[in-house]
């Protein structure tokens, strides 16, 4: 009996202490540049960024929580929030790489500074989502430009695995089931003027440090790299969008069947999974609340004609920068405070961690009485 008492006393304990390593992570997601002269700049005034609140909702619904990342801050800004945040995804959307303190130049030290992470020892993911997933490439690549056009906009496909592809990370442990909706139904959104393709990253040997995973056609019968991972980081990209299915209805060609439903929150499940290995964290809970995206309020944008039912708008001064002028859109995609702060608690345990050391006190006092 004595036996049975300290075993499951151990066992127990193992099972709590497992527990508090359970968390939820913070992932950033990069703002982007507003038109001077579009849709929203003529609705809401002074809103010079934005993020499509289907992103938030997104990982949201995987389970962390989200920071938004400002563009046109100084290195400095970026090196710290890095420090703090689990993951970082680089969103679809619409403008230029080489757009002076925007999109192009926040992602830059972005990815530069996971580079930095993930080499000496902390784990830190990065997910590219159509023009994200073209930004993690044109970095990484030192610049050149590889992309071609494409007549990617607004069509709905399966997933064309490579025979490889369960060698790959991001597919390692995906159910037959869902492989099997995700070959044989329209599953993925595209919506994109430019595409990376196999062709030109063997040209380029782009093939030595990225892994391609899917294959698709555009409109015009031309193959595309639809998915891939990074050979020696955490570091994925998608040529199509898998929020839209599950958040976005401004499009009759969006599909939300339960087959792409099911896709879509495959992929949000693992990024965020994969965020939940770094260890990073704010310093205490008043620093984070004060960053979470609760701190601002989405508006509802497809009512005016945006392609997104809900964006975060920020100006300036929320972001604490001078944007300059934005041209005209040159990228992939679509443009379309409270005081309250809870009392103090440690995300990285999910509420957990605050009682483990009262429990492991008490397991230890009673497996040492079971002892003796």
């Amino acid at each position: 009996m004595k036996k049975l008492s300290v075993s499951l006393l151990v066992f127990m304990g193992s099972l709590i202490l497992s527990s508090a390593d359970i968390s939820t992570p913070i992932i950033g997601i990069l703002t982007q540049e507003v038109y001077t002269d579009g849709l929203i700049s003529r609705h809401f005034e002074n809103k010079t960024s934005y993020i499509a609140a289907s992103y938030v909702k997104y990982l949201e619904g995987a389970g962390a929580q989200v920071v938004p990342i400002w563009i046109g801050r100084n290195r400095s800004y970026y090196e710290d929030l890095m420090q703090k945040i689990n993951g970082v995804l680089l969103p679809g959307g619409s403008t230029w790489f080489n757009q002076t303190n925007g999109y192009g130049d926040a992602g830059e030290h972005l990815i530069q500074l996971a580079v930095e992470l993930n080499d000496r020892g902390t784990f830190m993911p990065v997910w590219g989502t159509c023009l994200g997933m073209e930004l993690l490439v044109y970095k990484l690549a030192n610049g050149p430009e590889h992309r071609i056009d494409c007549k990617g906009k607004g069509i709905a496909l399966p997933m064309e695995f490579k025979e490889d592809y369960a060698k790959s990370r991001l597919f390692a442990t995906i159910s037959d089931d869902i492989v099997d909706l995700m070959v044989k139904e329209n599953v993925t959104y595209h919506w994109h003027q430019f595409c990376y393709t196999e062709e030109d990253f063997a040209r380029d040997l782009l093939n030595e440090t990225w892994r391609v995973i899917s294959l698709n056609r555009d409109l015009n019968g031309v193959e595309f790299i639809s998915t891939m991972e990074h050979l020696k980081y955490p570091f994925y990209g998608v040529q199509f969008h898998p929020e839209k299915p599950l958040y976005e209805f401004t499009k009759t060609s969006i599909p939300h069947s339960a087959a792409a439903v099911i896709s879509g929150q495959f992929f949000a499940d693992f990024i965020v999974s994969e965020a939940r290995k770094s260890p990073n964290s704010f310093s205490n809970s008043t620093e984070e609340a004060r960053t979470l995206i609760y701190n601002y309020k989405p508006e509802y944008t497809s009512i005016l004609g945006s392609s997104f039912v809900q964006q975060y708008l920020f100006t300036n001064e929320e972001m604490g920068i001078e944007v300059p002028e934005i041209p005209d859109e040159g990228g992939d995609g679509e443009e379309g405070g409270s005081n309250y702060y809870p009392p103090y608690y440690d995300h990285n345990g999910g509420g957990a961690s605050s009682i483990v050391p009262l429990v492991s006190g008490f397991l230890l006092t009673m497996l040492i009485l079971a002892m003796n």
